[in-house]
């Protein structure tokens, strides 16, 4: 099985992905599973075709945070921990997201009480990439990937493999850090127009972080 664990949709300020073409896509791709996981905007959406993993990406105050399975919405500015607290009595997991990616991770700065860390982001290069996958090992908690995508092409293009199974399945398989993650790492030539595209964004959101 494998699932992109990290995708945006109209309902993050930086986004305009509608929720029904993001499934859709997913399924033509040949994925399994999926996580819409919005700034810091909580929705369940539902298919038969795919299987679909409740989240959110929350922003802490110091740097952006995955809740993956959990049954509600978490509050934005609070600490890693308060968050990380938040997360897990939602029934959820805490993962740190792109934790070396200079805009919103929270890099040197995190806490040791995550239970996974996104080791594999189609939105940072190749040594962001594997700095993550480390600190992943050196903490010993689970693995997570997702394209962060924020337009519908950019779905899929990292995704995490994990044995066959149904939801909770994935779940244990990303705690115990068995999935395999899978696909690019960003180049030098799309990162500069990512950076672009996204300073373009900042200054049309008058220059106000998410």
């Amino acid at each position: 099985m494998k699932g992109d664990l990290h995708i945006h949709s109209k309902y993050s300020p930086d986004s305009r992905s509608d929720p029904e073409e993001i499934i859709k896509y997913s399924v033509k791709l040949g994925l399994d599973f999926i996580c819409i996981s919005d700034h810091n905007k909580f929705n369940i959406y539902k298919s038969e075709s795919i299987i679909t993993i409740s989240g959110e990406e929350v922003s802490s105050i110091d740097g952006h945070i995955l809740a993956l399975f959990i049954e509600h919405e978490i509050p934005k500015g609070l600490t890693q921990i308060e968050t990380i607290e938040k997360i897990h009595d939602a029934g959820g997991i805490a993962v740190l997201a792109h934790p070396y990616r200079i805009v919103n991770g929270i890099g040197k700065k995190y806490v040791k009480s995550f239970d996974a860390v996104e080791v594999k982001n189609s939105r940072c290069g190749k040594g962001c990439n594997n700095r993550a996958n480390n600190l992943s090992n050196s903490l010993n908690v689970g693995k997570t990937a997702g394209s962060d995508a924020h337009f519908i092409n950019e779905v899929g293009r990292v995704y995490l493999e994990v044995p066959d199974g149904d939801m909770e399945s994935i779940r244990k398989a990303i705690i115990k850090g068995i999935g395999r993650p899978m696909g690019e790492d960003l180049t030098l030539k799309n990162r500069v127009l990512l950076y672009w595209k996204m300073g373009s964004e900042y200054a049309l959101r008058g220059f106000k972080r998410i």
